[in-house]
């Protein structure tokens, strides 16, 4: 009996070190810092379920003008610099657990393409914009308005109609100063998309033939993909992008699996499909801040996909 009882003991002590080898790295969205009220409910929710440390990365937060680095800094910069920050985490782990919400699930995916022989099992992208942006929110516009040559612009009596707005994003001026003009996609100016430089690289539309090959390998490594977003978001245009989905430019809605992304398998996302590794979780009534701590979120979505890596 005393045998038994050690040997359960040992056991125990096993999975529980078993447990230790996962890890959840978490990045916030754009004109957000990493200690928001949603993302330590976030984490504190996770970590009290599962009992899996949530790590809240700390870099790019909130809202400054450039030179100061911030949310707003372009992704060819925050990418690289928080890889480095994951790496170590990473370390750490046999496998993390990748979540972004908004833009952090943005730079989740970039991180993904470009990290060879990444131990991230599953991507948990809640509200993000895989797919891009088509329009601009109004909040965005304020922020585009105080870029300094905008507002010396301005001051100057030009006037700025709306065609001019749908094509200041893919000014490389704004490119350079503005973290969500990197994927800005206006399905009405393809064209200007193209010449910039973020967006069109990760989504493998344009690029040299092995860095396209090596990014699409390296999606294609995910064992999960988690996809989380809704119909009353208000922030992401449209809310379809948050399912690799998209918009035409006479405002019809493309399915994901109608989509270039999918039909051509540009970066691995039929390829996922069709092994069954996505999962969709649309949840309605949630505006676009509701998603990183929404109970529904947590437990319909969330919590699934982290129990089903524990028990893998």
């Amino acid at each position: 009996m005393v045998i038994y009882l050690i040997l359960i003991a040992l056991l125990g002590s096993a999975a529980g070190l078993e447990a230790e080898k996962v890890g959840i790295v978490h990045m916030h969205g754009f004109w957000q810092a990493y200690d928001e009220q949603h993302h330590l409910d976030f984490k504190n929710f996770v970590e009290e379920k599962t009992g899996v440390k949530v790590h809240l990365i700390d870099a790019f937060n909130d809202l400054a003008m450039p030179p100061a680095e911030s949310s707003i800094t372009p992704l060819n910069v925050q990418v690289p610099e928080i890889l480095k920050m994951v790496k170590n985490i990473a370390a750490q782990y046999d496998k993390i657990i990748a979540v972004g919400f908004s833009q952090g699930g943005v730079i989740w995916r970039a991180m993904i393409e470009s990290w060879d022989n990444h131990n991230v099992d599953t991507f948990i992208s809640i509200a993000a914009p895989q797919s891009g942006q088509a329009g601009i929110p109004p909040k965005y516009l304020a922020s585009l308005r105080n870029l300094p040559f905008v507002k010396m612009a301005q001051s100057q009596g030009q006037t700025m109609s709306e065609a001019d707005l749908k094509l200041l994003p893919y000014d490389p001026r704004v490119q350079q100063t503005f973290a969500p003009s990197n994927y800005y996609r206006n399905p009405a100016t393809y064209q200007y998309y193209m010449s910039t430089d973020f967006f069109p690289k990760l989504n493998n539309e344009a690029g040299d033939a092995e860095e396209k090959r090596r990014q699409k390998m390296n999606f294609e490594r995910l064992r999960k993909l988690i996809l989380i977003g809704g119909p009353d978001e208000e922030t992401i245009v449209p809310w379809q992008s948050e399912m690799f989905g998209f918009i035409t430019a006479d405002d019809k809605i493309v399915p994901m699996k109608k989509t270039t992304f999918y039909k051509k398998n540009l970066f691995g996302l039929k390829t996922l499909e069709k092994k069954g590794a996505i999962k969709k979780c649309i949840k309605e009534g949630l505006k676009h801040n509701d998603f990183p701590n929404s109970s529904e979120v947590l437990n319909d979505c969330v919590l699934p996909a982290i129990q089903d890596v524990l028990s893998g």
